[in-house]
Parts: structure tokens; C-alpha cells; sequence
């Protein structure tokens, strides 16, 4: 067999000459290992594979589930509770914000919503930090740009930097890819735009009795657990890179 002859081969090439090239010692070896691995390599691939029968029946209604939860989401304004949910709901799949750009709708649904609080700013100074979680789907769409560019009228320079989530987005706005991708230089214009918000006070704290300390840290770090939690780039959480922005902001 063919087998047979690739493993007779090997052998006989390594008891016949010297052979110094470390390259060719390397590549002898694998292909010889690879005849007899057939079994292990299906175990080395079986769990990265998903396969939709009988047996996981359950397991796909329960993501079309959570899919369902997401999308209805969208066209609210989200709380605590529904920042829960939709990190429960992205767990299902960590490639479900890379499905996000194709559906238009979506991005209409954003929209929609940064309209109707921006309706609210006047009564509720805080309604729009409400929009943090949204503003990331928004900015790690396909079509980033166009969306941006039809709500840039409403980025009131005031509000520009008002949480970490916020300020990650718009430090990566031109990067083509992944918006929350954070890498070295981004993390300090991160720290670089944040030390702006020191020009605002948080009337939210002032109205309790707080003293005045220079910015509006309200919900910040609840911002930065939906990042931690939620954000995935190439299948894996940006939780060190959140992580890194913490640490920066403290230093």
C-alpha cells in the first residue's frame, strides 16, 4: 500500500546515509508519523467541528434562541439586566458579531436608537451612556463608515469620550479592521482622550452630594465588563486588552 511504501521509504533513507539537513530529518519524520496518526488526528479535529443531528436538536434552538434575544434587544435602550442577556446570548456563538454585518436591519435598528436617545438628552443627561454597548456593534460592522457618517451629526463634542467603551471605539474609528482590536498605539490615544474628559462633571454625582472630581466615571466600569465579556476578535476575548485600558487609566 501506499502507506506501506511511504513508511519503508523513510526508514530506509534514515539507515543508509547521513543525512544533515535538519529540515529534511524534520519533514521525514512527520510524514512518517502522519501513516500511523489517522485516529489521533480525528480526535485533534472532532472539537472544532459542530454537526447539526438528532443529538443537538437542542443545542440550536437554544442559539436561534439567543440569536432571537439579541435582535429583539436592539430596539431598546439596554440596562443592566439586558447587557446580561446579551452577553449570555453572544457566549452561544463567538462568531455571531462577525454574522452582524450582514443584516442591514441591524444597522437601521442602531440608528433608530441613537436617534430616540438623543431625543431624550435634554431630560436625561445619562440616557446616551446607555448607548455604549450599541456604539460597539455599530463601529465592528462591515459597513462602519456609512453608519457612522449618517449619526456624526449627532456625536456632540461634549459627549465625545464620555466612557471607556466610547473612547476604544472612537480611537479605532479608520482601522479597517475589527474596531475594538486594540493594540499598543491605540491604548494611548485611549489615555490621551480620556485625560479630555477631566473639562466635565458628572451632575449625576454632584446632585447626590458628591464632590466635583473633574470627569464622569458613572457606569464606566460597567462599560469595560461588556467589553471584557463580550468583545471577541479572531474567536478570542479582547478581556487583556480591557484590561490593559484599566491599568492605563490608573497609572
Amino acid at each position: 500500500t501506499l502507506q506501506q511504501l511511504i513508511s519503508d521509504t523513510m526508514v530506509r533513507w534514515a539507515q543508509e546515509s547521513v543525512i544533515e539537513d535538519p529540515e529534511l530529518v524534520r519533514a521525514m519524520f512527520v510524514l512518517l508519523h502522519r501513516q500511523y496518526d489517522g485516529i489521533g488526528g480525528l480526535v485533534r479535529a472532532l472539537p472544532k467541528t459542530y454537526t447539526i443531528n438528532s443529538v443537538s436538536v437542542e443545542d440550536t434552538i437554544n442559539l436561534l434562541a439567543s440569536l432571537g434575544q439579541i435582535r429583539s434587544l436592539l430596539s431598546v435602550r439596554m440596562g443592566k439586566e439586558e447587557e446580561k442577556l446579551m452577553i449570555r446570548g453572544l457566549g452561544e456563538s463567538q462568531c455571531l458579531v462577525a454574522h452582524f454585518k450582514e443584516h442591514n436591519k441591524i444597522l437601521i435598528l442602531m440608528k433608530t436608537i441613537i436617534h430616540n436617545c438623543w431625543q431624550h438628552f435634554i431630560r436625561a443627561y445619562f440616557s446616551l451612556l446607555k448607548l455604549a454597548p450599541l456604539h460597539f456593534l455599530l463601529w465592528t460592522v462591515q459597513y462602519m463608515p456609512m453608519a457612522v457618517g449618517e449619526v456624526q451629526s449627532l456625536a456632540s463634542p461634549s459627549m465625545r469620550g464620555s466612557t471607556p467603551l466610547d473612547v476604544a471605539a472612537a480611537s479605532v474609528m479608520d482601522n479597517n479592521e475589527l474596531a475594538l482590536a486594540l493594540r499598543e498605539p491605540d491604548l494611548e490615544k485611549v489615555v490621551r482622550y480620556l485625560a479630555g474628559c477631566g473639562l466635565q462633571s458628572c451632575p449625576l454625582l454632584i446632585s447626590k452630594g458628591y464632590p466635583d472630581i473633574g470627569w464622569n466615571p458613572v457606569e464606566g466600569e460597567r462599560y469595560l465588563d461588556f467589553l471584557r465579556f463580550a468583545v471577541f476578535c479572531n474567536g478570542e476575548s479582547v478581556e487583556e486588552n480591557a484590561n490593559v485600558v484599566v491599568r492605563l487609566l490608573i497609572r
